[in-house]
């Protein structure tokens, strides 16, 4: 016979008119459906025993395989990898087994994981202890007065190119892949660019590390002449919180152009749209592994960056950082 799903009004109509004496063939005809004895002798069963036509859900069997693990072991995992989410898998059989006295392969703690409690592995975003969510908001909320357009950002990274090479590689199954380093010892090369919504202002390099007599020189001869008096477009100067953007100089170079200097706050790299655009120049050379075959990386580099950093990206990485764009 079929299965045929009845609704919880007709279970408890049917019982109801039975109580009062009515035979199935009538109680079909009054309610206008088909039951079967096999159902009608299992609804009045069920009433007599528990007063009531719908069985609950926990009573019933459990299908399948029974679980390996309990609610409250369940709940441990799930706090574990909340509090400690880098614990490889032996490492969770262990705390499992020391915390309940269950011992799973690591077979079955990574399935039960995945599969009972969704829980899978992926790469973590790094984030700093010392970070003040306070002080970022505070940044982001003084920061709705200045338009976009006001907003100039500056910030160095490097590169080189044994960094910069592909993460992956294709080989035929069962055999490793190879990739191979050119240069042994390559320089790295330090880029300072600024970047407004309308895309790359300043830019200089070297092969040396910036401190803050480069920096400085950087803004006297390359940035601020390039900027406007406060309040004028490119006119707000911001950078983060390194030691050599906090020089004493640094605010007398600014104040002398009539460019007002902003700080953002610390370990917030999210607010600082520069950040964004190394990222994209970044793998723009790695999709092109051209410093494995230039003589020239720094030109090349800086070919790659005044590429990458135009107004386009810039208007698209201001919005992506919360600031005040005007409409595209």
């Amino acid at each position: 016979m079929v299965y045929r799903l009845h609704q919880p009004a007709t279970k408890l109509a049917t019982v109801r008119m039975a109580l009062q004496g009515l035979a199935l063939p009538e109680i079909c005809r009054l309610l206008g459906v088909g039951i079967s004895r096999q159902s009608f002798g299992r609804w009045l069963e069920l009433y007599e025993e528990t007063r009531c036509v719908i069985k609950d859900p926990e009573s019933y069997e459990a299908r399948g395989r029974p679980a390996t693990l309990s609610r409250d072991e369940c709940e441990f995992m799930v706090r574990l990898a909340q509090s400690e989410p880098g614990l490889f898998l032996d490492e969770i059989r262990e705390r499992l087994y020391d915390s309940s006295g269950v011992f799973l392969s690591v077979e079955g703690v990574h399935r039960n994981l995945v599969e009972r409690l969704s829980i899978t592995l992926k790469k973590p975003e790094t984030k700093n202890v010392r970070k003040s969510l306070v002080a970022k908001y505070t940044f982001v909320e003084m920061m709705e007065f200045f338009p976009a357009d006001f907003l100039v950002f500056t910030d160095e990274s490097s590169f080189c190119d044994k960094d910069l090479l592909r993460s992956f590689g294709r080989s035929k199954r069962g055999t490793p892949s190879a990739r191979y380093i050119i240069n042994q010892n390559p320089p790295r090369l330090s880029l300072l660019p600024a970047i407004s919504i309308e895309g790359l202002v300043a830019l200089t390099t070297t092969f040396e590390t910036y401190n803050g007599t480069r920096f400085e020189h950087f803004l006297e001869y390359d940035l601020l002449p390039r900027m406007n008096r406060y309040p004028d477009s490119n006119s707000v100067l911001v950078c983060d919180n390194a030691t050599w953007h906090r020089g004493e100089r640094v605010q007398q170079l600014c104040d002398a152009a009539g460019v007002r200097l902003m700080y953002l706050p610390p370990y917030c790299p999210e607010l600082n749209p520069i950040e964004l655009c190394f990222a994209a120049v970044k793998q723009q050379i790695r999709s092109s592994q051209i410093l494995n075959r230039t003589e020239d990386p720094e030109f090349e580099i800086r070919q790659i960056t005044a590429e990458v950093m135009v107004s386009d990206l810039c208007y698209k990485l201001y919005k992506h950082c919360g600031y005040c764009v005007p409409p595209y």
